[in-house]
């Protein structure tokens, strides 16, 4: 556990410097062959060339104590459209796009991320969004709502894939 925790020490100090902020670390196997996954994102996209220099920075440091951490295996990613969104921050590129959501209270909606204010407090535990919701009615025209939402309700969030334009 202690090993862990610097690992994670020396990973937290690698991104303090930098615009990217880690989402989620996972290490698992066995000893011999313990992988570490690290996500990282940020407000804007990230392209392959950044993914590289952050794997290659990251490879060299974990590579001068990789005895330490009984490491083989580093895999270092942005999340990926499959992979839920955990901060409010992560939706602000998302502007426009369909989402799923699950809230807490276990209601399941999609909609458009119709708004994302810019000047959000997001160390209040208020944070909001906006979605536009289409109600689709056999024989009538659909009708379409607003429903600004709590993030602190949300229990998982994921961008919808559409592969039709």
């Amino acid at each position: 556990m202690e090993k862990e925790i610097e690992l994670q020490n020396l990973i937290n100090e690698y991104f303090a410097s930098s615009d990217y902020k880690i989402i989620e670390n996972i290490i698992r196997g066995e000893k011999g062959t313990r992988v570490l996954e690290i996500f990282f994102d940020n407000e804007k996209s990230i392209n392959i060339d950044e993914i590289t220099k952050i794997n290659k920075d990251l490879s060299s440091l974990i590579d001068e104590k990789i005895d330490l951490f009984n490491i083989s295996n580093l895999v270092v990613s942005s999340p990926g459209a499959e992979r839920p969104l955990k901060f409010h921050w992560q939706l602000r590129k998302h502007a426009g796009r369909v989402l799923e959501i699950e809230m807490n209270d276990g209601e399941k909606l999609e909609g458009r991320l119709a708004e994302f204010p810019e000047l959000s407090d997001e160390k209040s535990g208020e944070e909001k969004i906006t979605v536009e919701i289409t109600v689709k009615e056999k024989g009538k025209k659909n009708t379409v709502y607003q429903r600004e939402i709590k993030f602190k309700d949300i229990k998982e969030v994921k961008v919808k894939l559409s592969f039709t334009k």
